[in-house]
């Protein structure tokens, strides 16, 4: 076998041995059988199968790390391509981060249509794991994966390889790490692996791959894992300002529907965002759009060679678009505490009649406080 397989086989590997090895080593952290007849699943049983996933991906991400550096001993290759030129490195981090923003909105619209058959999910590490242990398994998570691709796309390279095969061949490999989780899991990984591959190649340089996956995963754990919890099982913060109008009770965040009417927790009123709040949101969705594309027009412009960046300027500001929907609740919400009122929001008024009938009080009238 050719060193250059060897490196390919390595991430496929390493992924399904290193669970093994693991309990291998601390058998005691090998999780019980569990009881289909026993209650609900606790929330400290929860944090702890959080917690154990994670040490694990950190777990995988170390081997794959130390497995990389020991062949690049052994089987010296130039990483000349992956240079950290101060001429370069700012530019390739910025593009790395845009664009990889830009692929996460990307693929959370593969996820869904994957979802809507029954036939894909995507395991996020570090998941409803403590802050300093997601970030950690953010940060080793990109820097092992990218260090192994970037080596394994020099490797292949003087072998007589193409460029274009060579990063086909890295991706083909990185999506066999995911087939545990089906064939259109892996087709999609694949297709991640070959943005992040030809990202790489276009900037030479190991920032902007890097950046990219950091913006990815940064999207999945911290916008649309959160969504995808189950609403009780998620952390929770008070949101300074933000008040029950009728009884005065503080809410938390995710006890605030953005959409809806809903009911104060304490009082049992009808209570939904204020019409001056939707509307600054509503301002704030539209202007910060059309500015996306505006900045992403003059970017790809520059970045890209004649109008290759004028025809993918729009799906590059969906997939921001839609990855800012998913961190938007978070970061919005922090900067701009919600404002609440009784009763349904009236969008549209002369401010000469009462309140339309609120949905969630079967037909009885709301004043605005």
């Amino acid at each position: 076998m050719s060193p250059s397989v060897l490196l390919l086989v390595l991430y496929p590997v390493v992924g399904m041995a290193a669970p093994v090895v693991f309990y291998s080593l601390w058998p005691k952290m090998l999780p019980p059988v569990p009881n289909l007849a026993a209650d609900a699943v606790t929330e400290t049983e929860k944090a702890a199968t959080a917690r154990l996933g994670a040490l694990i991906s950190l777990f995988m991400y170390g081997c794959l790390m130390c497995a990389t550096l020991l062949w690049q001993l052994f089987f010296s290759v130039g990483l000349d391509k992956a240079s950290f030129s101060t001429n370069t490195w700012l530019s390739s981090a910025l593009i790395g981060g845009y664009l990889g923003v830009s692929w996460a909105g990307v693929s959370i619209w593969f996820l869904a249509l994957g979802a809507a058959t029954g036939r894909m999910r995507r395991e996020i590490p570090g998941l409803m794991a403590p802050l300093k242990v997601q970030i950690a398994v953010w940060l080793v998570g990109a820097l092992a994966e990218e260090t192994w691709r970037v080596t394994a796309i020099a490797a292949l390279v003087p072998s007589r390889n193409s460029l274009i095969f060579s990063v086909v061949a890295v991706s083909v490999a990185f999506g066999s790490g995911c087939l545990s989780l089906g064939l259109q899991r892996a087709a999609v990984a694949s297709l991640e692996g070959v943005f992040f591959g030809f990202l790489f190649l276009w900037q030479g340089s190991f920032l902007a791959p890097f950046t990219a996956h950091l913006a990815v995963q940064a999207v999945y754990l911290w916008g649309v894992g959160q969504l995808s919890q189950d609403r009780q099982s998620r952390k929770t913060w008070q949101i300074p300002g933000t008040k029950c109008p009728v009884c005065q009770t503080h809410l938390k965040l995710l006890q605030i529907k953005l959409s809806e009417v809903f009911e104060c927790p304490s009082c049992r009123e009808p209570l939904s965002l204020s019409d001056s709040y939707q509307n600054v949101m509503r301002f704030a969705t539209a202007f910060g759009f059309c500015s996306l594309i505006l900045c992403t027009l003059i970017l790809l412009t520059d970045w890209l060679p004649g109008n290759l960046g004028a025809w993918l300027t729009y799906p590059v500001s969906y997939g921001v678009a839609t990855s800012g929907l998913f961190l938007y609740r978070r970061a919005f919400t922090r900067l701009f505490p919600p404002r609440l009122q009784r009763g349904t929001p009236y969008f549209i008024t002369l401010n000469l009649g009462g309140r339309h009938k609120s949905k969630a009080s079967n037909g009885e009238d709301h004043d605005s406080n």
